[in-house]
């Protein structure tokens, strides 16, 4: 995919995020559901866009 300006990788961040969201159980307690939410954005930014080298970070 080559180099990723940053209003793209703005939209990939916001489509992944989107999907993974509307799959999350938000009855989880707040620690739980982060976490869960960063190891499943992970997870689908490596399924979706491999080779791309994206990551997810956890401020």
């Amino acid at each position: 995919m080559g180099k990723v300006d940053h209003l793209r990788a703005a939209e990939l961040s916001e489509e992944v995020t989107e999907e993974v969201g509307q799959l999350m159980d938000y009855t989880l307690p707040p620690g739980i559901f982060c976490k869960g939410f960063a190891i499943q954005t992970d997870a689908a930014f490596k399924s979706k866009y491999k080779g791309l080298g994206a990551s997810v970070t956890n401020p």
